[in-house]
């Protein structure tokens, strides 16, 4: 009777044991796809922090002037006429800004460049507003939008450091690409950090992969998040280590620093591919890492940007 108890309790085990590798299975399968609550999440004019509240974006790493990788030169920080910020942005020559049309920025609204802290940097204030005329905020779809600046001049910006970055005219299929900002610092969008700047880097998925969860996500009853696969970058989905967007962090320029070679001598030059747009939230996170974050690139709107600087 021993040894038949034994074998009994062997063969329960075994049956134990594979009912729980079943079990682990449909799990796992079950995270394929949008998590219970999942929604678009974004940062615009409507909800503005002040001097006070600490934030920055999720993960990443504190960065300063010093580094040259840092895009301190070209961030451009978005805020109304009483110092609230709101959105991140580049600056794209002497004289304009890009960012997101889901920011809604204002005639009068701020801008500080050339800075990598908070609240600080060369102030000019936005005298024109051009947001992309098919911008869709459902999807966020066709998300630009060109800001004109009341001309702090090419000396004054050179002596703040600021400088434009170049954009991408290629629709090259990079890796992934930097986002710096100050967006919030946790998960939850809730505790205090840094007022310094941060950065990450966030490799591109491609969107058969980011489908699995955004094609989850509903805008409306039985209808998922509109994509342009032509004319949106999907970034950070099952990507742990990198930065993820968070709060006022949209608007803000995902690049790259290439190094090109100059009469010889290797150069480092910053490159505009997308502008951030939106990411996935859940209820228990906010700013969740791992999930989709979303942008717009700017290859394939060229002549529309060249137009809206005009």
């Amino acid at each position: 009777m021993a040894r038949t108890g034994s074998r009994t309790l062997r063969v329960v085990a075994a049956a134990a044991a594979v009912v729980a590798a079943l079990a682990t299975v449909a799990a796992a399968q079950a995270t394929v796809g949008a998590p219970p609550g999942a929604a678009v999440a974004d940062s615009s004019r409507a909800n503005p922090y002040r001097r006070g509240r600490r934030t920055r974006i999720v993960g990443g790493t504190r960065v300063t002037k010093r580094d040259p990788d840092a895009g301190v030169e070209f961030m451009a920080a978005l805020y109304t006429p009483d110092d609230g910020f709101y959105c991140g942005g580049s600056l794209i020559d002497e004289n304009h800004v890009l960012t997101r049309a889901g920011c809604y920025p204002r005639v009068g609204d701020k801008v500080r460049l050339g800075s990598d802290v908070l609240f600080k940097g060369l102030e000019a204030t936005i005298t024109r507003v051009t947001a992309h005329p098919d911008f869709e905020p459902v999807g966020d779809l066709n998300d630009l939008a060109v800001l004109r600046l009341d001309q702090p001049g090419a000396a004054a910006l050179l002596a703040a450091g600021a400088l434009p970055i170049i954009l991408d005219t290629s629709g090259a299929n990079v890796h992934g690409h930097y986002i710096h900002g100050f967006g919030a610092v946790d998960k939850a969008s809730r505790s205090a950090g840094s007022l310094q700047l941060k950065r990450g880097y966030q490799p591109r998925v491609p969107w058969a992969k980011c489908r699995e969860v955004l094609d989850g996500v509903l805008v409306a009853p039985g209808k998922s998040i509109p994509i342009n696969e032509d004319k949106q970058v999907c970034t950070n989905y099952e990507s742990y280590g990198a930065g993820a967007l968070c709060q006022r962090d949209p608007g803000g320029a995902m690049f790259r620093v290439n190094v090109i070679n100059i009469n010889g001598k290797r150069v480092k030059q910053p490159v505009q591919y997308a502008v951030a747009s939106y990411w996935i939230a859940v209820p228990a996170e906010k700013c969740p890492q791992g999930l989709p974050n979303v942008g717009t690139l700017v290859a394939p709107y060229k002549a529309w940007i060249a137009g809206a600087m005009a």
